[in-house]
């Protein structure tokens, strides 16, 4: 066993008001905080090296900083939410950018949000490759923890493939956070009075289907399961693009409409009418160019 637990901390039906929960955040925190310390004074990692000069046993440790992230993401008391996710986002731009350093990921804009950077038809292919990519490797680790034998060539494979599956998630999150953090500075001025709360758009109820991964899937699962729907990964990004496109033109009619101009307010564009209509009136007689009008 590679002795990662990709989900980690969370246990499986834990209540996340409870104060086991809240004691088990803050547990977490202390041990990656030192793990964290460890790892930097060991100067385990290098700018000078490449991917295969780290050894087998040190590359779980890049890991670090992408488990404190997501810890600190898990906490959730509104009083100290955006700390943390101020906290999340920090720790996730380093894991990332060491992550970049060795080849394992791409650099990325780490202030990616959904108001700016909506799901579009020009990027939602990438969406869904990233998508595939994920599921492949948490197969493929899955896969590889299950077997008997696990010798370091396999063992190094694992913990590669973990840090890939986590630049995954970490850009996922970091976009999450980055369209979540606005959401809690408007309740933080709903809350001290300085705005007045904004009418809720209504969105549809998700109802419940099968997602597969191809036409020929869809026909086996659909016939197994006459009652619900069953939608490939193209047509579930369809039909996400256009709910997000939905609701974005409803935020912007409930937004309210540009005050009137006012009429005796003289604009440059009034002015230099009015200048040019007395020039052409001091150059042209009353009737010039009316024919039905000769002097």
């Amino acid at each position: 066993s590679s002795g990662i637990n990709a989900e980690w901390p969370l246990r499986p039906g834990e209540d996340r008001t409870s104060q086991n929960y809240k004691d088990l955040i803050l547990e977490s925190l202390e041990i990656l905080q030192k793990l964290s310390v460890l790892v930097s004074s060991l100067r385990l990692f290098s700018t000078n090296e490449s991917l295969d000069d780290v050894s087998t046993e040190s590359l779980k440790f890049m890991l670090v900083n992408a488990f404190s992230g997501y810890v600190h993401q898990q906490h959730f008391e509104f009083q100290d939410r955006k700390r943390h996710l101020l906290a999340a986002k920090e720790y996730y731009k380093d894991f990332h950018h060491l992550c970049q350093l060795y080849g394992l990921a791409k650099a990325i804009e780490y202030s990616m949000n959904r108001i700016d950077n909506p799901i579009t038809k020009n990027n939602r292919e990438e969406k869904i490759q990233k998508f595939k990519d994920k599921k492949d490797l948490e197969e493929k680790i899955k896969e590889m923890e299950k077997r008997e034998n696990v010798d370091e060539e396999v063992q190094r494979e694992i913990y590669v493939s973990y840090a890939k599956l986590w630049v995954i998630r970490v850009e996922e999150e970091l976009y999450n956070i980055n369209s979540e953090l606005p959401m809690l500075e408007h309740m933080d001025k709903v809350r001290g009075g300085e705005t007045n709360p904004s009418p809720p758009i209504k969105t549809k109820v998700m109802k419940p289907f099968i997602l597969v991964k191809s036409e020929q899937q869809k026909a086996v699962f659909g016939a197994g399961y006459p009652s619900l729907p069953t939608m490939t990964l193209d047509e579930f990004y369809d039909a996400e693009l256009k709910r997000i496109v939905e609701a974005q033109n409803q935020q912007k009619m409930q937004q309210p409409p540009p005050e009137p101009d006012d009429p005796d307010e003289e604009t440059a564009e009034s002015l230099a009418k009015a200048r040019a209509w007395d020039d052409w009136k001091d150059t042209h007689k009353r009737g010039w160019g009316n024919r039905h009008n000769r002097s």
